[in-house]
């Protein structure tokens, strides 16, 4: 606009002085004209008079013209001003420098819905609302004050007679004041809903793109020639297993690729980025996994303006599993290429054409014999016209069946294969082959029918197994439930049946279990089940019981059936005992679960009781079962952090009173329970297998105090060690104590181990064994609570016991029972006709201690010699005794 009034200005001022050069040129030119035309002064005056007219004439007409032409331009310009303003795709607002609008063009009009009039009443700003008022007002300061000649954005529109809200581009200038008009705006406001349209339609094509290709299992790469930098998809860095912060900074195409396939690969590229060709590889990549893995590469090469190489891009699908189904089918064609399995080719009319060498091994023709025939000749006949029908409508529709179906052999006989029928087509896709593939499955069908039975069976009785006694016991709870009846679980739990494997043999130990199993089932009532849940125990549930009576009477049926003895064809006689622990359901539990778990609290409530015995499940089995639990955890938690800690009870010459040794007893201060009795942890560290351990910390703890006492100079004494009858079955005792003592340092022979007269009664060979290489060691060996178990004598005699321990359940009642008085006295001497050294427990009054010299027993120890003692309480009363023995000593010595 400024500079059509600066051109308008120059035209004008070029016409002025237009005029007076005309105007001076007229004047000269009449006036040396009419000089030569003119006779006198009044002529030349008329003359001039006259010119000076036609001039005005002239010039007069020339600047109505001229103002004529001009009007109709400004009328011309006018109308294609307002054509322009009326039909612009656009929305023009002239507003003044406040915003309040002073008129709008049509389209205006139907951007906002109002009218000409209805505009003039609003503010510019209202009509076309901002995204940021602030930012607006800024901006429109910033135009006013001159500092920009317009500012733009985007705003919206709202229809206030529909609501809808329409986007807009809003561009604002300033129009300065001049002469009359004063400084106003010019609003421009363009409706961009297609543009935003587009945007979002280019979003969701984005967004389509990236979920078609994170779908797809591809990842994508974008390479710069120029820059050598680039961008990767998130799915490619997810198909390299990487988890780093910078793809880029970390891959590397050379050192990733596998060396057999590095050269073509990198030259590939090079060629597909020189010529424009299309990148097409499979390769190996090492993972940053470590794994190496195929992909697939395809990519191009993509040129600038100029048509110079500009980028390079494109997918990476991961061929891993792709080659592994080629692998597998290689491998399959690899089986059927050697016979495996059985290939017959028809024509299109199901006429033999070719077979394998394996199909005439699994029917028994030859080829010869099938070339020009048809298969139906095997069909076996156990398929009806329907089973055929079906399997060649199923051809004809996919152009493939497979399935188990019946042959017949030359000879006969009927098997199950496994076939596999194709179609062959040509290019125009009619059938030309068939290809038949078959095997045999006749043994594994068999084997899978052995499978089946070794699921659910034990594979030596034939009884259902854990898993398939848990499954029958869950649905005969379920049954039960539903009808109102009352079922049994009872737990037959072998007694000593180890013993049985040991002294006779595992192949004997199996027929008799064979024999315990025919002789449980044959003792069952219909409806019962039977299973094998352990190597010595066999489940029944008794089903449609009226009361536990009832289940007692079925145990007592099932342990005479065990009873019965086996006889080898040799003449062996093995006779099994047990024991039974019978849950109730719905009395005691109602799960299966629970209802084995209540059995097997039960089988050790009858193991308690003594062999043969039977024991109905109570809740207190279960808690007296938690607490073992926890007291287990507790004492190996003792044992790891050291809690447990060794007493010493004095053991004294029964004449002279001079201590000669001491026993050494565990003891345990729980931080929680505080004393805990060996009464109660003891058993507990049997059944675990605890006591392993725990028998080696306490011999090792023994020997390295006696150590200590011959380092301290104190007298030595003898330090006993009671072992486990567990500890034979569990450990290499010989070793163990081997080891301990060229660890500590201690004598062997100031060491003596105390074994229970129970642990000589079981496995004498094995016993006998162990307590010889004992000797062997030289150190002594003690028979614990004598007199409580059923050792035999002649065994006894056999072993290399050097003493006696009377039980102090014999002393207890000495003077008072005639009865413990006469077993102690027969101890005595028979352990001193065997050359053995007797010791006495539990003596606690002067009345048994005199018993006992006058009997002749050897040395004793209880309460009346001194309770048991903390290791420095007993070193003290060592070096007590020293004390007095030594100034004895001397006056002996004097006199």
């Amino acid at each position: 606009m400024d500079k059509s009034r600066e051109s308008g200005g120059k035209r004008a001022v070029q016409g002025l002085l237009l005029y007076f050069a005309v105007g001076a040129g007229w004047v000269l030119g009449i006036n040396h004209l009419l000089a030569g035309l003119a006779t006198n002064s009044v002529e030349g005056a008329r003359y001039h008079i006259l010119a000076d007219s036609l001039y005005l004439l002239v010039t007069g007409g020339m600047a109505w013209w001229l103002l004529q032409r001009s009007d109709h331009a400004r009328a011309r310009a006018f109308r294609r001003t307002a054509l322009i303003l009326r039909h612009a795709p656009a929305g023009i607002v002239r507003a003044d420098s406040n915003g309040q609008i002073l008129w709008a063009n049509e389209r205006m009009c139907e951007l906002t819905g109002m009218s000409l009039e209805e505009l003039r009443q609003h503010q510019f700003r209202n009509v076309v609302q901002p995204a940021d008022n602030s930012w607006a007002e800024r901006q429109r300061a910033r135009l006013l004050a001159g500092e920009i000649d317009h500012y733009r954005g985007e705003r919206q529109c709202r229809r206030p007679d529909t609501g809808v809200i329409v986007p807009v581009m809003c561009t604002v200038t300033l129009v300065p004041r001049a002469a009359r008009e004063p400084a106003h705006l010019i609003c421009v406001v363009q409706d961009i809903s297609d543009s935003h349209a587009a945007r979002a339609a280019l979003e969701r094509s984005e967004a389509g793109l990236h979920l078609a290709l994170e779908g797809s299992g591809s990842g994508m790469w974008d390479w710069d020639l120029r820059t050598h930098q680039g961008t990767v998809s998130p799915s490619l860095e997810r198909l390299l297993r990487y988890q780093g912060a910078d793809f880029l900074h970390d891959f590397c195409l050379r050192t990733r690729l596998h060396p057999e396939e590095r050269k073509r690969v990198l030259a590939a590229v090079r060629l597909a980025v020189a010529t424009g060709d299309p990148f097409h590889q499979s390769l190996r990549l090492r993972c940053f996994d470590g794994q190496e893995r195929w992909f697939m590469a395809r990519g191009q090469r993509h040129l600038d303006a100029a048509g110079q190489p500009e980028r390079f891009s494109g997918i990476l699908t991961d061929l891993t599993h792709s080659y592994m189904a080629e692998e597998r089918q290689r491998l399959a064609a690899t089986v059927v290429d050697n016979t495996l399995e059985g290939v017959v080719v028809t024509d299109a009319q199901s006429r033999i054409l070719s077979v394998n060498a394996a199909f005439t091994r699994v029917l028994g023709y030859t080829e010869d014999e099938l070339l020009g025939k048809t298969p139906r000749q095997f069909k076996s006949g156990r398929h009806d016209q329907d089973f055929y029908r079906t399997m060649w409508a199923t051809m004809h529709r996919t152009g493939h069946w497979q399935g188990e179906i019946w042959n017949r052999r030359k000879n006969g006989e009927i098997f199950p294969e496994h076939m596999s029928l194709s179609a062959v087509r040509d290019d125009a896709g009619a059938i030309t082959h068939y290809v038949c593939i078959f095997s045999d499955i006749s043994e594994a069908k068999a084997q899978q029918e052995r499978l089946e039975y070794l699921a659910h069976r034990d594979a030596l009785t034939g009884l259902s197994n854990r898993v398939w006694f848990g499954q029958q016991l869950e649905g005969a709870v379920a049954q039960a439930q539903t009808r109102g009846e009352h079922l049994a679980v009872l737990l037959i739990n072998l007694d000593r049946f180890k013993d049985v494997n040991d002294s006779y043999g595992h192949a004997v130990g199996d027929e008799v279990l064979q024999h315990l199993a025919r002789q449980v089932r044959s003792a069952l009532r219909p409806g019962d089940l039977l299973g094998r849940l352990a190597g010595d125990e066999l489940a029944v549930v008794a089903r449609n019981l009226r009361h536990a009576d009832g289940a007692a009477a079925v145990a007592r049926q099932l342990l005479a059936a065990v009873a019965e003895p086996w006889h080898s064809p040799q003449g062996l006689e093995v006779v099994v005992g047990a024991s039974v622990g019978i849950c109730l359901y719905p009395e005691h539990a109602d799960s299966a679960e629970l209802l084995l778990q209540g059995a097997h609290a039960a089988v050790y409530g009858a193991k308690a009781r003594g062999r043969g015995a039977l024991c109905f499940f109570a809740e207190e089995m279960t808690i007296a079962a938690r607490e073992r639990l926890e007291l287990e955890s507790r004492l190996r938690q003792a044992l790891a952090q050291e809690q447990l800690e060794l007493h010493y009870q004095p053991q004294a010459d029964i004449v002279t009173g001079r201590i000669l040794g001491a026993e050494a007893l565990l003891r345990w201060n729980d931080p929680q329970e505080g004393a805990i009795s060996p009464a109660r942890f003891i058993p507990v560290a049997e059944s675990s297998g605890l006591i392993a351990p725990l028998g080696e910390w306490v011999l090792r703890q023994v020997c390295q105090q006696g150590r200590r006492w011959l380092d301290a100079g104190l007298p030595a004494v003898t330090l006993a060690v009671n072992v486990s009858p567990r500890q034979f079955q569990l450990t290499d005792l010989v070793a163990s104590t081997r080891a301990v003592l060229a660890e500590t340092g201690f004598p062997a022979s100031h060491l003596e181990l105390e074994i229970t007269e129970s642990a000589l009664a079981e496995r004498f060979e094995e016993v006998l064994k162990v307590l010889e290489g004992l000797q062997g060691l030289g150190l002594h060996l003690a028979v614990d609570d004598f007199g409580t178990g059923y050792s035999s004598l002649a065994h006894l005699k056999r072993f290399p016991i050097d003493v006696l321990k009377i039980d102090q359940s014999f002393i207890r009642d000495i003077p008072h029972h005639s009865d413990d008085m006469a077993i102690s006295a027969a101890i005595i001497a028979m352990g001193h006709s065997m050359t053995l050294k007797v010791l006495a427990e539990g003596v606690e009054t002067e009345d048994q201690l005199a018993f006992l010299v006058e009997r002749g027993c050897d040395s004793y120890q209880g309460y009346l010699l001194s309770r048991p003692l903390p290791a420095d309480e007993f070193a003290l009363l060592l070096q007590q005794q020293a004390q007095t023995v030594a100034p004895n000593a001397e006056m002996a010595a004097v006199g």
